[in-house]
C-alpha cells in the first residue's frame, strides 16, 4: 500500500498479519522436526505427508497453534501501541506540525521517576504541570470522571486542592474529616466575611473587583466601575470605624438611603457620584444590589463560629476547601461563589513563593460562573507561589459572553494543557475552536494521477510527491468521540493523544450538603405562618 492509499492507522497492520502467519507456519515446521524423523534426500516429500497428515494428528496442532496466539497477541499489542488516533491518510513523512501518538506510547514518555499528577491514566510531566490544564466537554461527555482522576492524583502525592464543587460532586468522595467547606447554606460552612481579608487600605480596592467583576461591555463596565469605587470606599470607612461586618457592608450598600449613603461617603472619592442625575445613580445602585445582595446570605452562619480568612488558610493553613452549592442555589450564590474564587486567586499571588507545596484550583463548569477578574493573573504569576489551576468548560461561547471575546482567549491561552472531550453536534464554535487548537501538521503523500492520449493511444498512469497541509483533528471527530474519549495535548513538543477516560465508581465519604437551619433555608410557608403583613394587618395564614 502506497502513502495515501489507506488510513495512517492502518499502515502496520499488512506486516504485522504477515508476521503472524510466519509464526504459525515456523510453528507447523518445529512441531514437524520434533514428531517425525525426515531424512535428508525425502526433506520435500516428508513435509508434503506431514501437511495430508496435520488434520489428523493433534500433536501437530500445539505448536502452530501457540504461534498463532503469540502472533495474534503481538498483532493486537503493536497495533493499539501504533494506533494513534489519526484519522487521515497515511503519508510518506511529516515535514512540520505537532505529533499524535496512541496513547500507551504517550504514557511511556510521559512516565518519570516521581509521583506524577494523572488525566486519562497518562502522567502529566512534572515540567508542564505548571501551564495548568483545561478539561473541555458537554455534559455527559467524562469531564467529572477526568477531573476525579487528577483530584485522586493530586492528594495521593500531598498536594492541598482548592475545589469549585457543583452539587459538591468532588467533595463527597474525597472529603476528609475537618477540611474547609465554604457554603452560607451548609451546617460545615466557615463563617467568612469579605472583611476576614483586609490587612491594608489597598486591599479594599483589590477585593472590590472580586465582589463586582469587570464588565465585557463598556457601557457595563462604566457602571460597574462606579459601584466597585463605592464599595471599596464603604468597606474602608466600615474597617477603619470597627463596624466591618457583612451585615452592615449590605445595609448601606443595598438599603441605605441615597442620602444616607452620601453622607457617609462625603470625605471620599466616591462624592462625586451623587452630583448628578438620578437615573446615573440608580443604574448604579442597581448594580450594587445585583452583587452586594448575595452576601446576605452569610448571616445564615453561625455567629458565635471562628471568622475563617482565605488569605490566613492559603498562607498557614492545611487539608483542602471545597467550595459547593446545590445546582437550584446557583443563581442565588453566583456573585458569591465567583468572589470567593477571585479572592482565592488574588490571595494566592501573595502567597510565599518558596512553599514546597504544591495548591491546585480545581474549578467545575468556569463558563457557569461570574468573569474572574483575577485567574488570568493567578495562571501566569501563580506559577511561582505553586499554584495549579484546572478549570471544567462546557462551551467556549459562554466562556465568550462572559469575559469577552478577547478576554477569553486570553484566559484560554493560559491553560496550555488541554483535554478535550466530546462536544454536542450544535456546538460548532467550541468544536472548531478546539480542532485549530490541537493543530496542523504538514505531510508528503504520494499522488497518482492518469493522463489519457489521442484516440487508440491509451492511457498512462504516473506519480508524484505532494505536500499537504491539514489539521490532526477535524471538527466533525470531536462531535462523534464517545463518552469517555478525547484528546490530551500537553504544552511545548509533547506529541498529542487520543485517551480514554477510565470510568470508576468511588464510595461516598461524606454528605454533600447538610442543609443549615436558617431563614434563608426555611420554608417560607413556615415563616410566614401567623406573621402580619409587611408589619401589620392581618396575619398571614
Amino acid at each position: 500500500m502506497s502513502a495515501g492509499e489507506g488510513r495512517y492507522d492502518d499502515r502496520a497492520k499488512g506486516y504485522l498479519f504477515l508476521l503472524m502467519v510466519a509464526m504459525v507456519v515456523v510453528g507447523w515446521v518445529w512441531g514437524v522436526k520434533l514428531i517425525y524423523t525426515i531424512p535428508p534426500s525425502r526433506v520435500a516429500a516428508a513435509y508434503w505427508y506431514a501437511m495430508l497428515a496435520t488434520p489428523g494428528e493433534p500433536r501437530l496442532w500445539i505448536l502452530p497453534g501457540i504461534g498463532f496466539a503469540s502472533g495474534f497477541a503481538i498483532f493486537v499489542t503493536v497495533n493499539q501501541y501504533l494506533r494513534t488516533g489519526f484519522g487521515g491518510a497515511n503519508y510518506l513523512y511529516k515535514l512540520r506540525g505537532p505529533k499524535m501518538v496512541s496513547a500507551a506510547e504517550l504514557k511511556d514518555n510521559t512516565q518519570e521517576n516521581v509521583p506524577q499528577l494523572s488525566i486519562a491514566g497518562i502522567p502529566i510531566p512534572t515540567r508542564t504541570e505548571r501551564e495548568h490544564l483545561s478539561v473541555t466537554g458537554s455534559t455527559g461527555s467524562g469531564k467529572s470522571q477526568a477531573i476525579a482522576e487528577y483530584i485522586e492524583s493530586a492528594l495521593a502525592r500531598g498536594d492541598r486542592i482548592i475545589c469549585i464543587d457543583p452539587n459538591g460532586g468532588f467533595m463527597q468522595h474525597f472529603y476528609r474529616e475537618g477540611e474547609v467547606i465554604l457554603n452560607p447554606f451548609d451546617q460545615r460552612g466557615e463563617a467568612w466575611s469579605i472583611f476576614n481579608e483586609i490587612v491594608t487600605a489597598y486591599d479594599v480596592t483589590q477585593f472590590a473587583v472580586s465582589i463586582i467583576p469587570r464588565s465585557p461591555s463598556t457601557e457595563q463596565e462604566g457602571w460597574n466601575a462606579m459601584a466597585r469605587t463605592i464599595t471599596s470606599e464603604v468597606m474602608l470607612k466600615l474597617a477603619a470605624s470597627g463596624a466591618g461586618t457583612t451585615e452592615m457592608l449590605v445595609y448601606w450598600l443595598t438599603i441605605a438611603s441615597n442620602e444616607g449613603l452620601q453622607a457617609m461617603l462625603a470625605d471620599t472619592s466616591a462624592a462625586g457620584m451623587f452630583h448628578g442625575a438620578d437615573e446615573t445613580l440608580g443604574s448604579v445602585r442597581a448594580v450594587l444590589t445585583q452583587y452586594i445582595t448575595p452576601h446576605k446570605f452569610l448571616s445564615a452562619m453561625n455567629p458565635d463560629e471562628a471568622p475563617f480568612s482565605i488569605r490566613d488558610w492559603l498562607a498557614n493553613g492545611n487539608g483542602n476547601m471545597w467550595v459547593t452549592w446545590r445546582e437550584d442555589m446557583l443563581q442565588s450564590l453566583k456573585p458569591l461563589i465567583s468572589c470567593w474564587v477571585d479572592v482565592i486567586c488574588a490571595a494566592s499571588l501573595s502567597t510565599d513563593a518558596g512553599q514546597s507545596q504544591v495548591l491546585h484550583l480545581i474549578v467545575d463548569e468556569l463558563d457557569s460562573l461570574e468573569k474572574l477578574n483575577y485567574m488570568g493573573a493567578a495562571a501566569t504569576k501563580g506559577r511561582k507561589h505553586g499554584f495549579r489551576i484546572l478549570p471544567g468548560i462546557q462551551s467556549y461561547a459562554q466562556l465568550d459572553q462572559t469575559y469577552g471575546k478577547n478576554d477569553a482567549t486570553t484566559l484560554k491561552n493560559s491553560f496550555r494543557n488541554t483535554l478535550s472531550l466530546g462536544i454536542s453536534e450544535m456546538d460548532t464554535y467550541t468544536a472548531e475552536e478546539i480542532s485549530k487548537g490541537l493543530g496542523e501538521h504538514e505531510v508528503v503523500r504520494m499522488k497518482k494521477s492518469v493522463s489519457t492520449g489521442g484516440i487508440g493511444s491509451g492511457s498512462r498512469a504516473s506519480t508524484s510527491r505532494e505536500s499537504v497541509r491539514e489539521r490532526l483533528v477535524l471538527p466533525s471527530e470531536i462531535h462523534t468521540l464517545p463518552d469517555l474519549h478525547g484528546y490530551l495535548k500537553f504544552a511545548g513538543d509533547i506529541a498529542l493523544a487520543r485517551v480514554r477516560v477510565r470510568y470508576q465508581t468511588r464510595p461516598v465519604v461524606v454528605e454533600p450538603l447538610l442543609l443549615i437551619a436558617a431563614k434563608w433555608t426555611t420554608p417560607i410557608s413556615v415563616q410566614r405562618a401567623g406573621k402580619p403583613l409587611f408589619g401589620g394587618g392581618d396575619a398571614l395564614v
